[in-house]
């Protein structure tokens, strides 16, 4: 992979640094994806100008690392932890009726407790 890639600042020959507009991705899958590049280097972020901009730093654990190739599988990452948390919350409603409906099934919820309150104790727990 070249070194000269646009989005990518280099700091030095260890270092590498990215931007990520967070009205683009969450902060939350942000910080998924820097999880999982946790074993690959080290991360550090901080918040840059204008203030919905995240700058990743990158720095090789190992020296002979290509951290412009991590940068870029970073950013790709992103993409998919992006789409895979519009995907959870577009279908949540369904998982939601999926889950009630196999503990309705199962009989795990007593639903003629429904209705008491947890001071009358129904199922005798506090005995």
């Amino acid at each position: 992979m070249p070194n000269n890639i646009s989005w990518v600042e280099h700091l030095n020959g260890e270092s590498v640094s990215v931007c990520v507009d967070t009205t683009i991705y969450s902060l939350e899958a942000l910080l998924r994806v820097c999880y999982i590049f946790t074993d690959k280097c080290y991360l550090f972020l901080e918040w840059a100008n204008p203030k919905n901009i995240v700058r990743v730093q990158f720095s090789a654990k190992v020296s002979d690392t290509d951290i412009s190739l991590i940068a870029g599988q970073f950013c790709n990452e992103l993409i998919n932890q992006k789409v895979r948390m519009d995907i959870a919350e577009e279908t949540r409603a369904i998982r939601e009726m999926i889950v009630v409906q196999a503990f309705a099934e199962s009989g795990i919820i007593d639903f003629s407790l429904s209705e008491s309150s947890y001071a009358d104790d129904p199922k005798g727990i506090a005995r």
